[in-house]
């Protein structure tokens, strides 16, 4: 039921939303912690910024791209706006359009500092995204949960684990950035940070993952998934894809770059983290779809 594209656009979809949170909460915090820094720091940090927002979103759009090439009829996504109706779907299309414009809005007013996208209007637009962009990485989660025929995913603890999944990532992309820019990270001290919280995002991500498999391992109708799960080819990729690159490989690292005096970011750390999210969603929707087959 659920091909490539479907597993392309739950990845992509849940690291941008993750991209755009993390870095509209690290703007805002720093513009109320720190107002008074340099004006070269403000200059570096802005254009690293502009990068980031630029990467998220062209992210959600190949995601929202993905979404529609998997509809056999994509001109009919319009009708979800046209004959709007309470669903998940009229939802998940709201949030995803409008997290885009404003992530649109984020790139012009930081790449090109645009006048009227600066002051209080940019810190609103910026807390719309960091709203928006949760509301899109609990989505990701949703959008399988809401399919009640298929029991592997009709589990709640499904969507804090694509939602922890989708911020672990999302961190990850920040700190490439970062490590491939100027480290304007490094110069206001905010590495350590940020891998604090990558791995607190990852311990919660393990225990929504333990509680996810433990409830499906509980559910009679979900034996057939459980099967497939625990096939060679799946087993493998669950366990050293989703588990071992997804958290165990990037925890070990950044507990590791803590323990250094140089703040800096690992970057094969997030690399391997941006595989285990990728191999986690292709896990869930393998085994999963069996009882569609």
């Amino acid at each position: 039921m659920y091909g490539t594209l479907i597993i392309a656009y739950l990845f992509l979809g849940g690291a941008s939303g993750g991209t755009f949170l993390v870095m509209a909460v690290w703007s805002l915090m720093l513009h109320h912690f720190y107002p008074h820094r340099s004006a070269l720091v403000r200059r570096d940090f802005r254009l690293m910024r502009g990068r980031i927002y630029a990467i998220a979103t062209g992210m959600l759009t190949a995601a929202m791209l993905c979404l529609l090439w998997d509809l056999d009829y994509p001109d009919r996504a319009l009708m979800i706006f046209m004959f709007a109706r309470p669903t998940v779907l009229t939802f998940g299309a709201c949030v995803l359009t409008s997290l885009l414009a404003v992530g649109v809005l984020l790139v012009l007013a930081n790449l090109f500092h645009i006048r009227f996208f600066t002051g209080a209007f940019k810190r609103i637009l910026e807390v719309a995204c960091a709203i928006l962009a949760a509301a899109v990485m609990g989505y990701t989660g949703v959008f399988l949960y809401s399919n009640v025929g298929i029991p592997l995913w009709h589990s709640p603890f499904l969507i804090g684990l694509f939602f922890c999944s989708a911020l672990s990532s999302g961190l990850s992309v920040v700190m490439l950035v970062d490590y491939f820019s100027h480290a304007e990270a490094k110069l206001i001290h905010a590495v350590r940070p940020l891998q604090q919280c990558h791995l607190a995002c990852l311990a919660t991500e393990l225990a929504f993952m333990v509680a996810f498999v433990a409830a499906a391992w509980a559910n009679p109708q979900a034996t057939e998934a459980i099967a497939v799960l625990l096939s060679p080819d799946v087993l493998s990729t669950a366990v050293i894809g989703a588990v071992g690159f997804g958290i165990a490989a990037p925890a070990a690292l950044e507990s590791y770059a803590l323990l250094r005096k140089e703040q800096r970011a690992i970057p094969v750390s997030d690399f391997v983290c941006l595989i285990g999210a990728l191999c986690l969603r292709w896990t869930v929707i393998v085994c999963g779809c069996i009882n569609e087959r």
